[in-house]
């Protein structure tokens, strides 16, 4: 099995991100290997080395299908290692790919949502969910959606700050997060790309 070669990877990686003071998050992002993923993740989290670290995150896709019981999966991880454990919310970047994938395999359905709407929705019920797991998740909501980062903050009003960030891809959004960060004084991490187009895509 790949799994524990891959544990053992990721675990070099988790440490050196852990010495160095950083974060490190594992995107479940393919829908076919979404259990794989998963098992790597709860590898290195339990790594007894890594216990008091709560730096490993991993990245929840709001257009699978799966997102809600991914982020059950994990508020029990917490609750069995009795760690804080970051979750970044996207709404997903392949879904073409995913829908294809699904095509030529035959599939009578897909893993992922077929309606925009419905991804919109999803994420915002998962939101609510990582909310309201309290102390369990650390949520870190990515989008540049104007409505959805409306519906955020008004799900947020009464949180203290401490307890979550909005997260911004370089160049996305700029504006409506120049407006939270100064009237709201919400925490906003920026994340870009790194490195040259033909590994990035």
């Amino acid at each position: 099995s790949v799994v524990p070669f891959l544990i053992k990877r990721m675990r070099e990686l988790a440490v050196l991100a852990m010495n160095a003071n950083m974060h490190l998050a594992i995107d479940a992002e393919e829908a076919d290997r979404l259990d794989l993923t998963l098992d790597v993740f709860e590898g290195v989290l339990g790594d007894p080395a890594l216990m008091e670290w709560s730096g490993l995150g991993l990245v929840v896709q709001a257009y699978q299908k799966r997102a809600l019981t991914v982020i059950d999966w994990v508020v029990k991880l917490s609750k069995r290692y009795q760690k804080t454990i970051p979750v970044r919310l996207v709404k997903g970047a392949y879904w073409d790919t995913e829908i294809k994938f699904s095509q030529i395999q035959g599939e009578i359905s897909y893993p992922v949502f077929t309606a925009k709407a419905a991804t919109d929705l999803n994420y915002l019920i998962c939101s609510k969910k990582m909310i309201d797991a309290g102390e369990h998740l650390f949520p870190q909501f990515a989008t540049h959606n104007v409505y959805t980062i409306a519906a955020l903050c008004e799900m947020l009003r009464s949180r203290d700050h401490d307890g979550y960030e909005f997260q911004l891809l370089q160049g996305m959004g700029q504006q409506i997060y120049n407006h939270i960060i100064k009237e709201k004084s919400i925490h906003c991490r920026i994340y870009a790309p790194v490195g040259v187009h033909k590994d990035l895509l």
